[in-house]
């Protein structure tokens, strides 16, 4: 079964400030390259979805239930609604999880 693969504003934010922050640090290649690798882990959603697992730091917090893939130091966060993935965040692993996806989804 296919799946589309929608973004969230915030999550099409975070790839974008991801690849500014490293191309600003001197390195366009790499941030090109890492741009390329997480925006093709997303898409690869639409294919196995169920890969992901829940985080454990989020587990009880939201009602919906949110999974995640890891990609490098960053994790992809997002929810699997009907035939639809949707992409809550790409976050980096060092942040704080939980307090990143309370405020995203306003909980």
């Amino acid at each position: 079964m296919s799946f589309a693969v929608e973004f969230t504003t915030g999550a099409r934010q975070d790839l974008l400030k991801i690849y500014r922050y490293i191309k600003a640090d001197g390195r366009p290649e790499t941030a090109k390259r890492l741009y390329e690798t997480l925006s093709q882990a997303c898409d690869s959603l639409s294919h196995n979805p169920e890969r992901g697992h829940v985080p454990s730091e989020l587990e009880g917090l939201i009602e919906m239930l949110c999974r995640q893939i890891v990609i490098k130091n960053f994790r992809i966060i997002y929810q699997i609604v009907g035939k639809v993935v949707i992409v809550h965040g790409i976050i980096d692993g060092r942040r704080n999880i939980r307090e990143m996806m309370r405020q995203r989804l306003l909980i």
